[in-house]
């Protein structure tokens, strides 16, 4: 495994609880840390003296510059030292791997369900797509407990009004009183309207296990081929 340092360029709050970082990797180190939307990279915080590894899906479409963009819940004990880093700051690197990888052939439709900061992986994919503005759709489902954890909600809002063929629908499940959106879990019904001609359609799930389980369980009851059902 080989370790690169990475400067953190950028911090962003995402939400209350998220913070997205930049990773500036060095211009000698950029052709191996190219990746596909939907794949992760490997980080540690120099100052863990246990060198534990930490694994975090890229949430930006590759460019050219080589930065990296992570995006990290400030949940838990274990993560907070990372959460808390700020810009100008080291961590070191791996390059990026993972099978979870987005394919589309044309014409086919693309259903993209997450919950919670799974969300993460679908944000690369969705810039990837909204850049070439491509007329075969998208669909993106996420459900969060509150409005105020729908990460990325802005930016998909504002793709879903820019490209004709992207279709955004948060759904929250929990108390949230200003919340004037869609409500409830991820079901069938929505699932059926997302997928349209399941001949023609793949779905992607992202979250924890539970939520993909019963995505894709559904998925499949409504035709959907095992093949043409992914999950990270």
């Amino acid at each position: 495994m080989t370790w690169v340092d990475v400067t953190i360029a950028e911090v962003i709050q995402e939400t209350p609880l998220d913070r997205s970082f930049v990773l500036r990797v060095p211009a000698e180190h950029v052709p191996a840390f190219a990746f596909t939307a939907g794949q992760y990279v490997r980080l540690r915080d120099p100052a863990d003296a246990e060198e534990r590894d930490w694994y975090f899906s890229l949430s930006a479409a590759p460019n050219a510059e080589g930065t990296l963009r992570v995006t990290v819940r400030g949940r838990g004990d274990a993560v907070q030292g990372m959460y808390a880093a700020e810009a100008g700051t080291a961590w070191r690197a791996a390059p990026p791997e993972g099978d979870f990888r987005f394919e589309a052939q044309p014409g086919e439709r693309i259903v993209l369900a997450g919950a919670g900061s799974g969300v993460t992986p679908f944000r690369a994919y969705v810039e990837t797509r909204a850049d070439t503005g491509d007329a075969d759709g998208v669909w993106l489902l996420h459900s969060a407990r509150g409005a105020d954890e729908l990460l990325f909600h802005a930016e998909f809002t504002r793709w879903s009004e820019a490209w004709d063929a992207f279709t955004y629908v948060p759904t929250v499940t929990g108390d949230a009183e200003a919340w004037t959106g869609r409500r409830g879990r991820i079901d069938a019904d929505l699932l059926r309207e997302a997928l349209g001609d399941v001949a023609s359609v793949r779905i992607y799930a992202c979250g924890p296990p539970p939520f993909v389980n019963e995505v894709l369980a559904a998925a499949a009851e409504l035709g959907v081929a095992p093949e043409r059902c992914c999950r990270q």
